[in-house]
């Protein structure tokens, strides 16, 4: 058994990828810590907890961890594509699972101590994973690997010009953590867009299921739905965040990989957040991650598929 610390700015599609994480049998959630990212912080806890209960499987504890970057104050939020509660203005009954006490960050460095071989899953910006290698850099250093949905590898204009959201809504804390020494794994967004998104066919699929999950997945991703309409004119619901808790759920999912060096531009206010590699060492730099370049998109359906059946 695996043992998982997820970090989570929990809109619709974190949403999906915390249930779909809870309800794999080869992994368990440790803790659920929460970050300022996707939306308000006080929101993104109560979708975690609306998370937790969604899925009726355990129940980790779910923390709340950094409501602003490193430094100054969020610039953007996602609701023009999660919705206003960033769970497609569902409007969801208070859940039941509490907000255990506690800070994030605290509960992150606590972890590294006492767990043996704990990995986190980050799908959102990294300031709690910053923070915590900021207080306690030893300890973060028996993390065995941090897998992370950021950054883009063939991608431009992903959130600016050239950075993608969650990496350039906290870049120097991403900074951090590429030059922390821990290991990643990276999983860019124009990775997880293409074969892997929810089409038509798809959802049907999960709606003939009858069950509250498959309900969750869609109605949670409606606002996505409609902005990949009229935004993109494509009848999808992109699945970055599930597509990266993939990922960890099952290594098998991955069809190409690269080991590289990687580091963040916190500089140009052109390339804020943009994530620059090198492949071929001519940095001089020791590689620092793995570098996802594909994903097989049917393998990973099955995965979304299986944990809505039931």
């Amino acid at each position: 058994m695996r043992h998982i610390l997820f970090d989570t700015d929990t809109a619709s599609d974190d949403a999906v990828a915390l249930v779909m994480s809870l309800r794999c049998a080869d992994i368990h959630i440790e803790a659920v810590t929460c970050v300022c990212g996707n939306i308000t912080l006080p929101k993104v806890i109560r979708n975690a907890r609306i998370a937790v209960e969604k899925a009726a499987t355990y129940r980790p504890p779910v923390y709340a961890g950094m409501a602003r970057p490193l430094f100054g104050q969020p610039t953007s939020f996602g609701e023009q594509a999660h919705g206003p509660d960033g769970l497609g203005g569902m409007n969801y009954p208070e859940p039941s699972v509490p907000l255990s006490p506690g800070h994030a960050v605290d509960q992150i460095i606590r972890l590294a101590r006492e767990v043996d071989d704990l990995e986190i899953l980050a799908l959102g910006p990294l300031t709690n994973i910053a923070m915590a290698i900021l207080l306690a850099p030893e300890a973060m250093k028996r993390v065995k690997n941090i897998t992370l949905m950021g950054g883009q590898y063939r991608m431009i204009d992903a959130f600016t010009a050239n950075a993608e959201f969650n990496i350039a809504m906290d870049a120097e804390a991403a900074k951090i953590v590429f030059a922390s020494g821990m290991h990643l794994t990276v999983v860019p967004i124009d990775v997880c867009y293409g074969h892997t998104e929810i089409d038509a066919a798809d959802r049907a699929v999960l709606r003939g299921y009858h069950t509250e999950v498959g309900d969750f997945y869609i109605d949670a991703n409606r606002t996505l739905l409609e902005m990949n309409k009229g935004a993109y004119g494509k009848d999808i619901i992109s699945m970055p965040d599930p597509t990266a808790a993939a990922v960890v759920m099952d290594p098998g999912v991955v069809r190409g990989q690269v080991e590289c060096f990687a580091d963040v531009e916190v500089k140009s206010p052109f390339a804020m957040g943009e994530l620059l590699y090198d492949f071929d060492g001519r940095s001089g730099n020791p590689q620092n991650c793995t570098l996802i370049t594909e994903i097989d998109p049917a393998r990973f359906k099955e995965m979304v598929f299986a944990s809505a059946d039931h």
